[in-house]
């Protein structure tokens, strides 16, 4: 784990509140708000007792459960840092608040995944005009903005015609991403299919599934007797110097023990509570080692 010295990114969690209902999030199944999440806004104290011990750290508002825009208070959560940048879905928060932080100098990814036929699709329950709207009033107010475009099988086709959108608004950067969460179904609110996300890149088709059974493991998780011996672990937290703050202030090592958290910090300084995280190192490599460090940085 790192030293507090070595601490270059503080990666926050500012809200688990969320006006999206993105089918592959954890904070839902599959698009339906059937889990049982505590939603909290991140107190800019809490945030503050542990920035206030790290030196020159950039502030990364990009949250597992929810969108940063949601807390009220996140001009001031950036205000904590030398540097930040927030990435949201852009349809949620005043549009004032989008201006204040491009004036403090606050980069912005906008997440939008296809144009105002697809992006929905995805991203349910987002409004294209308050996204537009939104993200022009930042880039007007002086915001560097960035434009992720998350690539499915239905918006595949309008990658040009969304990076030539991106470059009349004046976004910096037009970023396509493929983060492979892109294959299961698409449910509305009270649990019925409405759609399906299919890859770009490879042939893919429907398949059975037991929402009833899915959602009954994921309310009682099981730990299954694997053996974790066969991987080297190349942790993205020692290749960042980042570590990871939760809503509730808590300090983890990385965003990945933040979803579904299991592990939680001991101490009362930064540094003791890094300390207490040690132990996760000492499993990398062996028949136990930690579950989460295996899925995520296994190599």
């Amino acid at each position: 784990m790192l030293n507090v010295s070595e601490i270059k990114i503080v990666h926050i969690e500012a809200s688990t509140y969320c006006n999206a209902r993105c089918p592959q999030c954890p904070r839902n199944y599959c698009g339906w708000n059937i889990l049982d999440l505590p939603q909290k806004h991140l107190s800019v104290q809490n945030l503050a007792n542990t920035v206030n011990q790290i030196e020159n750290a950039h502030g990364l508002f990009n949250g597992n459960y929810g969108d940063p825009m949601m807390n009220p208070k996140i001009v001031e959560l950036t205000e904590l840092f030398t540097s930040s940048s927030v990435t949201t879905n852009g349809s949620c928060g005043r549009v004032d608040t989008y201006v204040n932080l491009a004036r403090l100098g606050v980069q912005m990814t906008f997440s939008i995944d296809g144009l105002e036929d697809t992006n929905h699709i995805y991203r349910q329950d987002v409004a294209w005009d308050k996204v537009m709207e939104r993200a022009s009033a930042f880039i007007d107010a002086g915001g560097i903005a960035h434009w992720k475009f998350v690539v499915f099988k239905h918006n595949v086709h309008q990658i040009q015609s969304a990076d030539r959108l991106s470059k009349r608004m004046g976004f910096a950067s037009f970023q396509v991403v493929n983060h492979e969460r892109n294959h299961g179904p698409i449910l509305n609110n009270q649990g019925e299919e409405v759609g399906w996300l299919l890859p770009h890149n490879r042939t893919a088709e429907k398949y059975e599934y037991d929402a009833q059974q899915h959602l009954e493991m994921l309310k009682n998780p099981f730990v299954l007797q694997n053996d974790y011996s066969d991987a080297i672990i190349s942790c993205e937290l020692k290749q960042d110097s980042n570590i990871y703050v939760n809503a509730s202030g808590e300090v983890l090592p990385c965003c990945y023990h933040g979803v579904r958290q299991h592990i939680h910090p001991k101490g009362e300084t930064l540094q003791e509570q890094l300390d207490s995280f040690r132990w996760l190192e000492q499993t990398w490599g062996k028949k136990d080692c930690n579950e989460t460090c295996y899925n995520s940085c296994k190599r």
